[in-house]
């Protein structure tokens, strides 16, 4: 994550790097091995210079519930981060479950 970096999580709120970064690190290990995540239909959207947008649904299990967000994200080049690629922004909304 970027110097910069914010998420708008599904209720709205708007994170920044800091409260993103404690966030994770507050919930580490913190789910007794019953928390699954998975990343489906990437796709890439615009696209220019340096910088993508990718869209994405994220499926979380987690103590036997299920939830999924639509997520679109906003990614730089740098020659200083991981990989070579820095994440700037995060955008998520909550997807109903299908019934059944």
């Amino acid at each position: 994550m970027g110097e910069g970096f914010c998420m708008v999580v599904p209720d709205g709120q708007v994170l920044d790097r800091d409260a993103v970064l404690d966030h994770v690190r507050a919930s580490r290990a913190t789910c007794d091995g019953d928390f699954t995540i998975s990343i489906e239909e990437i796709r890439a959207g615009w696209q220019q210079g340096d910088t993508i947008v990718v869209s994405y649904i994220e499926a979380q299990q987690r103590a036997g519930k299920h939830s999924r967000r639509r997520s679109s994200a906003v990614f730089t080049t740098s020659s200083s981060a991981p990989n070579g690629v820095e994440w700037r922004h995060l955008h998520e909304t909550w997807l109903q479950m299908p019934e059944g």
